[in-house]
């Protein structure tokens, strides 16, 4: 198993990186789900939908007009990616380009689908639900060639926080580009292994299968729904047991109603609440774990290597690059999927500051959705600074973090360091900063990361939030 961890000698494993830790030998049965990142209000996520969205706007417009010539424009220009080693395909990945004859397939299957005639369809997460020959494979792909630009400078992001080297990329296919409405030509920098380009996918945006699937709206939703209707108006479905009960089985309904995507597409137009309803659940599932990825991952067990690790590093500037790239790794490693997209060092004001590390905010509850969400804080992005000495933490430490707030990331912050020896001094400062309105910052020391950590050891890992609230409380109470 080549990991791309393990190529590039990165250390930690699949909790500590925000991206798949893709094999890079074969591909891994994972689908970049354009529902999943559609629904997400991160920044990253948000750009994506973008993206998409512009698109398939762009798809059905052409068919609309029937302008067959930019249909197939439009699509032909898509392949099936190998750089991400994501998808179904058997040893080492083989994805085959699109060409006009698969363009010409799917705009057909998209013009003679009742989802496109009635107006039913208006996303790509929804074609596998209701485009004849749509399978997950092919949603997966076409997402992934819409999004390759941002991709790629997602990937550059990561090797650049993990250093791994770029190299220029010229035959991975054009990028789309949703300003002109058109695909463009780009050179990429990316990571290469074997000679071969790679893309990094964040793990917040891979599902096992897609969150939107035919099969499964089909079984639970339509199917059930005609059984609860049949079993109430009564009819030859309608069977009666020995005890008098009387019963619709589920393979009669299905043999009445075969799985056809366009009797599918019928049923949710007729049935918007139950489509709706069925969108909600797969939302309400949220991304995956770092242990569903990588079925062998103990978190406990790794979250105290973690805690011991933390201890090993000696202070000092010496080893400055080792408590920050460690603390990078806590922080992913506690605070995933509420922080996602780390960027190492970030410019700010034009380069005339620079940032440890900046999480975007992804959280949909918790601690940090009450920061994003907060009058005061409204914090879209987390600054992390990293402080690898023992010296009293002072004004100057404080002050260059709050100058990293501002209206479009936030007002919050949270400095590391390894030890605070006047921490009621420190508590004092920071409400300080607080009270005169220049934003908030927690300090964190190490026996903070280790408690959040043994959390996670214990079984515990719902403390973290609760933790956060009380260090939050002791600067603005």
């Amino acid at each position: 198993m080549a990991r791309f961890s393990k190529v590039f000698k990165l250390p930690g494993n699949q909790s500590t990186f925000d991206f798949v830790d893709i094999d890079l030998s074969k591909d891994t049965r994972l689908y970049l789900d354009p529902y999943a990142i559609q629904i997400r209000e991160d920044e990253w996520s948000a750009k994506c939908g973008d993206y998409i969205r512009s698109f398939f706007v762009e798809v059905l417009g052409a068919l609309r007009d029937e302008n067959d010539y930019r249909v197939i424009h439009l699509l032909s220009q898509l392949h099936e990616p190998n750089e991400t080693y994501l998808g179904e395909s058997r040893g080492k990945p083989s994805g085959r380009g699109w060409g006009n004859d698969k363009a010409a397939l799917l705009a057909q299957a998209l013009r003679n689908s009742r989802a496109f005639n009635t107006g039913l369809i208006g996303d790509i997460s929804e074609a596998e639900l209701f485009i004849r020959g749509v399978g997950p494979d092919m949603i997966s792909d076409l997402t992934t060639n819409v999004l390759r630009g941002l991709l790629a400078d997602y990937t550059a992001q990561q090797c650049e926080l993990h250093n791994v080297p770029l190299h220029a990329a010229n035959a991975l296919g054009p990028i789309w580009n949703p300003a002109r409405r058109d695909w463009e030509a780009q050179q990429l920098l990316l990571p290469r292994y074997a000679r071969r380009p790679i893309l990094l996918v964040p793990k917040f945006s891979v599902r096992f299968r897609l969150s939107l699937d035919s099969q499964e709206f089909y079984n639970k939703h339509m199917i059930e729904y005609l059984r609860s209707e049949y079993l109430q108006a009564g009819g030859a479905l309608v069977e009666t047991l020995k005890n008098k009960k009387k019963v619709v089985y589920k393979y009669k309904v299905e043999e009445k109603h075969p799985l056809i995507k366009d009797d599918l597409a019928a049923f949710a137009a007729q049935h918007p609440d139950i489509l709706e309803f069925y969108k909600s659940l797969k939302g309400a599932a949220g991304p995956l774990a770092s242990g569903d990825i990588d079925k062998f991952f103990n978190e406990r067990e790794y979250a105290l290597l973690l805690a011991n690790a933390l201890a090993e590093i000696p202070t000092g500037n010496k080893d400055a690059s080792n408590y920050h790239n460690h603390s990078l790794a806590i922080c992913t490693f506690l605070f995933y999927p509420h922080l996602i997209t780390p960027v190492k060092e970030a410019e700010l004001h034009e380069g005339r500051k620079r940032l440890d590390i900046r999480f975007s905010n992804s959280a949909e509850s918790g601690f940090f959705y009450k920061m994003m969400a907060g009058n005061q804080t409204r914090s879209m992005n987390v600054a992390v600074e990293c402080k690898n000495y023992q010296k009293q933490i002072a004004n100057p430490e404080l002050d260059q973090l709050s100058g990293r707030f501002g209206h479009q990331r936030g007002f919050f912050g949270m400095l590391l360091c390894r030890s605070m020896d006047d921490r009621k001094a420190i508590i004092k400062r920071c409400r300080d900063t607080a009270n005169d309105q220049r934003g908030y910052i927690i300090v964190l020391e190490d026996t903070d990361l280790v408690t959040m950590l043994n959390y996670v050891a214990d079984g515990r890992r719902a403390e973290i939030d609760k933790f956060l609230d009380a260090r939050f409380a002791e600067i603005t109470h």
